[in-house]
């Protein structure tokens, strides 16, 4: 082949190349923030606890609340998120919308986290954030309602948990009605619920 028809080639790769990676990285991502629910869901009676008392479905009501999964031992993603939670707090309370917003943290491990060492982890991020467990099963029931899962395997010494890092809404109604994924930009993200809290 000729060594001008391949550089002609490789240029027209290129350029093709190019065009479809300046497609790819200026899709807005931060757009995609919240996914509202075409059919929200009512939450089922549960019931979890905190250091303050009991936590369920009558703790919901009357206010927007932003649910968030994770646990004390968590090295990176939780502690990640509890930070994010705590920028939309501090954003929303800029607004003075932080009155009509709850913010929950849910151990799903209760065999190690006890609900003070919750409370006080969750409260280290923001004042504003509760933090609550319960028994595997009522987690399980709680976090199945919001299309949450999580598990946590011990065998040994070798303990693992694994959960889903996404951030679930819950209306002033009892009913589940959108989610977010830990990747968003804060402004983007308030101002949409904002929008909606108001």
């Amino acid at each position: 082949m000729n060594r001008a028809l391949i550089v002609c080639l490789l240029l027209s790769l290129g350029g093709a190349l190019g065009l479809t990676l300046a497609f790819i990285k200026y899709k807005p991502h931060e757009q995609q923030t919240i996914e509202w629910l075409d059919n929200p869901r009512s939450l089922m009676d549960f019931s979890l606890e905190s250091e303050t008392g009991g936590f369920n479905k009558q703790s919901l009501m009357g206010h927007w609340t932003i649910v968030l999964f994770g646990f004390l031992h968590c090295p990176d993603i939780c502690p990640t998120s509890l930070s994010q939670l705590a920028a939309i707090a501090d954003s929303l309370a800029e607004k003075s919308i932080d009155q009509k917003v709850a913010f929950v943290f849910v151990s799903v491990d209760p065999r190690r986290d006890r609900i003070v060492e919750v409370s006080q982890y969750a409260r280290y991020f923001s004042s504003s954030i509760r933090g609550v467990t319960g028994t595997e099963k009522q987690l399980a029931q709680f976090a199945n309602r919001l299309g949450i899962q999580f598990k946590v395997s011990s065998v040994n010494e070798d303990y693992q948990v694994a959960h889903s890092t996404t951030f679930s809404i819950i209306g002033p109604d009892g009913v589940f009605r959108g989610r977010f994924n830990p990747e968003f930009d804060v402004s983007n993200l308030v101002r949409n619920l904002s929008s909606k809290f108001n």
